[in-house]
């Protein structure tokens, strides 16, 4: 191969090698959605660090109402409804019992969502309870934590960046 032919393949890579990157990303959005809810059924945010307030100290439970200084037997109930368990896709543990995983009825999770928005694949938390829950919770909880994104890179994004090399004529 001559010196041109290299050229044209550096060219080739250098032109498309972002956009081939966000394509991953945009044809694995639910993927994307995926390890997002699953780290939050797990009681983790995207820097891999459990949610937090925490059933025992947050102030929603010196509010006047239902669940008034009743932090334990919300906890109960959490966990009867959804008792910690391991990720399926990530393998990440069961959340400990005062860690949230926010959800109490589908909503938050089932409005959740992942579009691409030009050069980015936006995870966005929809019109609903997301907004306020993200408020409290922190932005951190729509992104990929560490094991999502290694899982991710593995599993997804490294191979379309060989097969975009192989496009472009390199190998």
């Amino acid at each position: 191969m001559g010196i041109e032919e290299v050229a044209k393949i550096i060219g080739k890579i250098a032109d498309g090698f972002e956009e081939a990157c966000i394509k991953c990303l945009d044809d694995n959005s639910g993927i994307v959605l995926r390890a997002v809810t699953e780290q939050l059924y797990s009681g983790v945010d995207g820097e891999g660090k459990h949610l937090s307030p925490t059933y025992d100290n947050d102030p929603y439970f010196e509010e006047e109402g239902t669940w008034y200084h009743r932090a334990k037997d919300y906890k109960a109930w959490k966990y009867s409804i959804t008792p910690p368990v391991a990720g399926t896709m990530l393998g990440l543990p069961p959340r400990p019992d005062d860690v949230p995983n926010l959800f109490i009825n589908g909503k938050f999770y089932s409005e959740i969502t992942a579009t691409r928005k030009g050069d980015v694949l936006v995870v966005d938390p929809g019109n609903g309870d997301g907004p306020s829950i993200v408020a409290k919770y922190g932005d951190e909880i729509l992104n990929m934590g560490p094991t999502a994104i290694s899982y991710f890179n593995t599993t997804y994004m490294l191979p379309a960046i060989d097969s975009f090399f192989k496009d472009c004529g390199y190998r």
